[in-house]
């Protein structure tokens, strides 16, 4: 009777243990730990469950470009198409959040131009992100249109390089300097070429020099890329002259992926880059100009505007229509195409 029920409870302690090792029963410590853990902070809504409750976007959205910090979405609402660029407010720095935004908004609202992309109206959500609903271009920039499609022709250059000077004229006028005048910043539109972002842009008196060094490097001026005070319209008009080489050759003038500035300095100083065959003498001239090392003799934007590259233009094209591709004709050796 004994040896039976010593054998039972072996049993039972065999099919205890099975049962612990199969099912990895926890301790009762472990499971009211578990019940009183703090659950994690809830998640903020994305960007596109907080436009849901705007206006702006109550039929279609979609993202059509993305950089460090934000994102641009296409919307339609009633059969007008928008840009819609969303800020990620909490991954920008400190000085961008407090000087550069609010300066960008305030510049961008207070100009209104054919070539300059329009600023429709911005609203922010809980210091998350930052809505700027723009205008919308179906040709995309500038610098994807050339990669696709080669250097512009003599015509659509004079033409749309033509109508970004006048939009840098009429920034300068009202004492803006852009301060980021690249291919990729230029937007395609039925009617033309526009400047669009204006997150470098500032208040200039002239004749004051700026000590604030910012853009892109590749369009730089020399005394931003040596950190020497600068005149910021000067500045525009070099990074003008560079797009234009961009636009004409496909190409840029100078090697910004080297070791140090100065390199690329000496670069700008010895005007080191190369003409294509097909660049006309005027345009050459356009150019070099624009590129002058010293600051003090660089032509301003108006001056500019005086070269015969830029004179004889028809800078006018067709009335806006969102809903009209952009078609570009580039004369008989060239064939027409249609984008958007």
């Amino acid at each position: 009777m004994k040896t039976q029920e010593k054998s039972q409870r072996r049993r039972r302690h065999e099919v205890s243990s099975n049962f612990k090792n199969n099912y990895d029963l926890r301790p009762t410590a472990w499971r009211m730990q578990r019940q009183n853990r703090v659950p994690p902070p809830p998640q903020p809504p994305s960007a596109t469950q907080v436009l849901r409750n705007y206006d702006i976007l109550t039929y279609s959205y979609w993202e059509i470009g993305s950089g460090h910090y934000s994102k641009v979405y296409r919307a339609i609402h009633n059969d007008i198409q928008y840009a819609v660029k969303v800020i990620k407010l909490k991954q920008v720095g400190e000085e961008f959040r407090n000087q550069f935004l609010p300066r960008e908004i305030t510049c961008w609202h207070s100009v209104k131009h054919e070539n300059i992309c329009r600023l429709m109206g911005h609203f922010s959500y809980e210091d998350i992100y930052m809505f700027m609903i723009m205008e919308y271009c179906n040709g995309g920039d500038l610098l994807s249109f050339i990669q696709e499609n080669g250097p512009l022709p003599d015509l659509t250059g004079r033409t749309w390089l033509g109508q970004l000077l006048d939009a840098v004229i009429y920034l300068h006028r009202k004492k803006i300097a852009h301060r980021d005048i690249k291919a990729e910043n230029v937007l395609i539109s039925p009617r033309g070429v526009k400047l669009t972002d204006f997150g470098f842009a500032c208040y200039e008196p002239e004749g004051r020099y700026s000590t604030t060094y910012c853009g892109s490097k590749a369009y730089s001026c020399p005394e931003v890329l040596g950190g020497i005070p600068y005149d910021v319209f000067k500045g525009d008009v070099w990074s003008f002259g560079t797009l234009c080489y961009v636009a004409m050759t496909n190409s840029m003038p100078f090697r910004e992926n080297v070791s140090s500035n100065k390199l690329i300095i000496e670069q700008q100083r010895r005007k080191d880059f190369k003409w294509s065959s097909f660049i006309k003498p005027d345009c050459k001239f356009a150019i070099n100009r624009m590129l002058t090392f010293d600051q003090e003799a660089r032509p301003n934007a108006k001056m500019v505007r005086d070269f015969s590259f830029f004179c004889g233009s028809n800078f006018k094209t067709d009335l806006y229509n969102p809903q009209k591709p952009v078609v570009i004709d580039f004369g008989p050796e060239y064939p027409s195409r249609a984008y958007g």
